[in-house]
């Protein structure tokens, strides 16, 4: 591989990593606070991708197509926390058992976005602006914003984490739940407030990823939920610095494997991130890394 297609692959994996990082910091947050490994996470990108399409097919405007991603991933997820999964919860279900549910939610969300779409592949027009140089490497208007937004989103997740009582009382109950509920945190209230912030984050993800690649179907959020798992893990649960810090390795080793042998090893790189941090970091195993089985909804 010639120095100009290494070069180019890293530049397209930067604006891969800033649509991974959206994505992980919010599977990251969920997972660290409630302990369920969400495989629907994917489905409701996919959810936040098509209420944005649906919008701007209405042509009601930049701002409602913008609003309408991060609306549609936080209410779903509240709503399937909320009644699904809390049920399940309730039953004294277990991390292993609620990750069976959300994979069985993850299709059952799949296909029925497939058959009321006919199993079509939509276009999602979004102007991509001019090509610049940016050092060696090549970016569009629209890819640098999308690195320029990830590092918003991260600001302002770790603003909120760290510097308001809610935030502290949120890291408090994701490294102990008994802890914090003795302490007096009011804890549906704050669970409450993660389902809808990830979720949120969920569909903003889909929402990004769809005008990187300006197509969607029912399967668009799956096909980043590996590479979003994958730095979820490495960054560790409940780590949304950490998370972004591995976007980028997974976003830049995805892109270059895929320059070498093709953008269907892709994947295919993420799943050997994922699979190196589950040999190297025992930890990752048990979903959270804090060794409990029990889940917070």
């Amino acid at each position: 591989m010639s120095t100009t297609v290494l070069l180019h692959s890293i530049g397209f994996g930067l604006t891969t990593a800033a649509v991974v990082a959206i994505g992980a910091m919010g599977f990251t947050l969920q997972l660290g606070v409630t302990n369920v490994l969400n495989l629907s996470f994917g489905n409701v990108m996919t959810v936040g991708a098509f209420a944005s399409l649906i919008v701007e097919h209405w042509h009601l405007g930049l701002a409602a197509t913008i609003i309408a991603a991060p609306l549609a991933g936080a209410v779903v997820t509240f709503v399937l926390a909320r009644t699904l999964f809390a049920t399940y919860a309730r039953r004294r279900g277990g991390a292993f058992d609620l990750l069976m549910v959300t994979l069985a939610v993850g299709l059952i969300i799949q296909y029925g976005i497939d058959a009321l779409a006919h199993l079509q592949v939509f276009q999602f027009s979004f102007p991509s602006g001019a090509t610049l140089n940016v050092g060696p490497f090549v970016f569009t208007v629209l890819s640098l914003a999308l690195i320029a937004f990830a590092a918003i989103v991260l600001a302002a997740l770790l603003a909120a984490l760290h510097l308001t009582r809610m935030g502290k009382a949120l890291r408090a109950l994701s490294v102990d739940p008994k802890l914090a509920r003795a302490c007096g945190v009011p804890m549906r209230k704050l669970v409450n407030l993660t389902w809808i912030v990830s979720g949120a984050l969920a569909g903003l993800a889909g929402l990004v990823y769809v005008t990187n690649s300006l197509t969607v179907d029912a399967g668009s959020g799956l096909d980043f939920l590996v590479l979003v798992i994958a730095a979820a893990m490495l960054g560790g649960a409940g780590s949304p610095a950490g998370a972004v810090v591995a976007a980028l390795v997974v976003g830049v080793a995805s892109e270059v494997v895929a320059a070498v042998g093709g953008s269907y090893y892709s994947q295919a790189a993420g799943l050997a991130i994922l699979a190196l941090v589950l040999v190297l970091r025992p930890a990752a195993r048990t979903l959270s890394g804090t060794g409990r089985d029990d889940v917070t909804i």
